[in-house]
C-alpha cells in the first residue's frame, strides 16, 4: 500500500487523461473511416476487451511463485521485488544462484544431476524444475512475462513495451509540433518554439510515480473538455445542425477492410492502458481497487469518444471531410488559436505518463533503485524526451503513426500478451511444471471456461493485430 498513493476516483481520472490525450484528435478520422454505427459499437467492444486484458494482467499475478503474489513486496514502482533475491522454493533443496541477465530459466539439468548422485543408484528421482527469478529492475509486466515465457518472453516483452513508449512519446511530439507550427505566436523557429512544452514534460516526468500526476489529469481532461466545446461551437457557427439532419448521407460501417483497419488502429491507441496496468496499480493507495477504478475510467472513456469522434464528424460533415487530425477542420483565427494552444498543454501533461514507466523501465534494467541515484532517474527521462523529440522530425503525419502504434504495439502489448501468458501460467500452475509438450497434460485444463475465454481472445487479437498492421502499413 501507499499511503500516498491516487485514490480510485484520482486513478480513474489518471486512466481517464491517459487515454484521452492527444488521440481524440484522431477520432472523427476513426469515425469517417469506420462509419457511425461500427465505431459507436467497437468502441464499447474495444473498451470491454481492454478491461478483460487488463484482469487478465491483474489475474496473472496470483498465478506466480508465492514470494511474489503480495503487492507489498515489490516498491511502488512496480520494479525490484523483495522475493526474487533468490529461486523459488522448491523441495529438492539444490542450491539456487541469481540471475542479472536473460538467462536460463529452469536448472534441472545441473542441479538434478547434482542430486541424483547423493541418492542410492537404484533409487529414482522424479527431477523437480527450479525456477529461477528474473533480473533485478524487472517490471511487474515482465515477471509476468519471466514467469510465463522464460527469458526469451521477457527480452521480447522489454523490446515491445520500448518501441510502444517512445512511438507513442513520438507520437506527442509530432502532435505539439503541427499545433505550434500554425499558431500566430511564435519564435520563428520551430524548435524553439517546441522547447517549451517539452521542458514541461520533462520537468512533470520527472515525478516519482504516476500518481503525483492526478491532479495533472484532471486539468488536462479540462482543457480537453474546453477544446472540443470549442471545436463543437466552431463546427454549429460554420455548418448549423445540418449534418445531424442528414446522417443518411453518412456512411455507417467502414467501406473496406483498410479503412476498418486504420479505424482499429486509432481506437487501440487511444484505449492503451492494459501495458501499463501495474503501474497504475501501484500508483494507488488501495491496489486492490484497481479494476473498479479501471472500469469507471473506461466508462468514462467510451462517453467521451463517441461524443467526440461521431459528434464532431457529424457537425462538419457538411463541409469538411476527416483525412488527418481535427484540428485541420478549424479555421484559421483567433478560436483555432485557442484550441491549440489548449491542445498543446493537454500533450504537455499526457506525455508524462508515458515517461515515467517507460524511465522505470530503462531504469530497472540499469539498476538503478527508485530511492538512491535521483539525479540518473531524472537524466535519463530528460534523455529520453530530448530524443523523442528529436526522432518527431523525421515522423510521418500523426494520423499515420497513431494508426501504425495502434495496431501493431498496442494490440500485441494489451490483446496477445495478456491471455497467452495467463493461459500458460494457469498450465503451469495447474501441473506444478514447465513442460509444455504433454498435451494429455494440459488438456483438462484447456477445457476450463476461463482458459477456453483467453484462448479465443488470444486468437482474435493475433489475428488483428497481423491483418490491420499490415494493411495499415500497406495504405501508408
Amino acid at each position: 500500500r501507499n499511503p500516498k498513493g491516487a485514490s480510485i476516483f484520482q486513478t480513474a481520472l489518471n486512466i481517464a487523461k491517459l487515454c484521452m490525450g492527444t488521440g481524440t484528435l484522431a477520432l472523427p478520422f476513426a469515425s469517417q473511416k469506420g462509419g457511425l454505427v461500427f465505431n459507436v459499437v467497437g468502441l464499447g467492444l474495444i473498451g470491454l476487451w481492454n478491461y478483460y486484458s487488463a484482469c487478465c494482467l491483474l489475474r496473472c499475478l496470483e498465478l506466480l511463485p508465492v514470494e511474489l503474489r503480495d503487492a507489498d513486496s515489490c516498491d511502488r514502482s512496480g520494479n525490484n521485488c523483495e522475493g526474487v533475491a533468490k529461486c523459488v522454493q522448491i523441495d529438492d533443496g539444490s542450491e539456487r544462484k541469481n540471475i542479472d541477465s536473460y538467462g536460463a530459466l529452469d536448472r534441472n539439468d545441473e542441479n538434478n544431476s547434482d542430486i541424483e548422485k547423493t541418492h542410492a543408484p537404484n533409487q529414482k528421482l522424479k527431477k523437480q524444475p527450479i525456477i529461477c527469478p528474473p533480473p533485478e529492475g524487472t517490471t511487474a509486466y515482465g515477471t509476468v512475462a519471466w514467469y510465463a515465457s522464460g527469458p526469451k518472453g521477457l527480452l521480447v516483452l522489454d523490446l515491445l513495451m520500448l518501441l510502444l513508449f517512445v512511438g507513442l512519446l513520438i507520437a506527442y511530439e509530432v502532435a505539439m509540433m503541427s499545433f505550434i507550427t500554425d499558431m500566430p505566436i511564435t519564435t520563428g523557429s520551430n524548435k524553439v518554439d517546441l522547447l517549451i512544452p517539452s521542458v514541461i514534460v520533462s520537468l512533470l516526468s520527472c515525478a516519482p510515480d504516476i500518481s503525483f500526476l492526478s491532479n495533472f489529469s484532471a486539468l488536462g481532461l479540462l482543457a480537453l473538455a474546453l477544446s472540443f466545446t470549442v471545436i463543437a461551437w466552431q463546427g454549429v457557427d460554420d455548418n448549423g445542425l445540418y449534418g445531424f439532419y442528414h446522417m443518411d448521407e453518412l456512411n455507417l460501417f467502414p467501406k473496406n477492410w483498410t479503412d476498418a483497419s486504420s479505424w482499429f488502429g486509432v481506437v487501440a491507441f487511444g484505449y492503451g492502458i492494459v501495458p501499463v496496468i501495474f503501474n497504475i496499480r501501484d500508483s494507488m493507495a488501495q491496489p486492490e481497487y484497481v479494476q473498479p477504478s479501471t472500469k469507471i475510467g473506461l466508462i468514462m472513456v467510451f462517453v467521451g469518444y463517441i461524443t467526440i469522434s461521431n459528434g464532431v464528424r457529424i457537425l462538419f460533415s457538411p463541409a469538411h471531410v476527416f483525412d488527418g487530425d481535427v484540428l485541420q477542420a478549424m479555421p484559421d483565427t483567433w478560436i483555432s488559436f485557442i484550441v491549440r494552444l489548449l491542445m498543446t498543454f493537454v500533450v504537455a501533461v499526457t506525455a508524462p505518463l508515458i515517461v515515467v514507466p517507460c524511465g522505470e523501465l530503462i531504469e530497472g534494467k540499469l539498476g538503478i533503485d527508485e530511492t538512491d541515484h535521483f539525479s540518473q532517474k531524472v537524466t535519463i527521462r530528460v534523455l529520453l524526451c530530448v530524443v523523442c523529440t528529436i526522432l518527431a522530425e523525421y515522423a510521418p503525419g500523426f494520423v499515420h503513426i497513431v494508426s501504425f502504434i495502434g495496431c501493431f504495439c498496442v494490440a500485441i502489448a494489451g490483446f496477445v500478451l495478456p491471455p497467452l501468458f495467463s493461459i500458460q501460467l494457469a498450465l503451469k500452475q495447474d501441473r506444478g511444471d514447465h513442460d509444455f509438450l504433454r498435451f494429455k497434460t494440459m488438456l483438462p485444463s484447456l477445457i476450463s471456461p476461463q482458459i477456453v475465454g483467453d484462448l479465443g481472445l488470444l486468437v482474435v487479437g493475433v489475428a488483428a493485430t497481423v491483418i490491420t498492421s499490415i494493411l495499415t502499413f500497406i495504405e501508408k
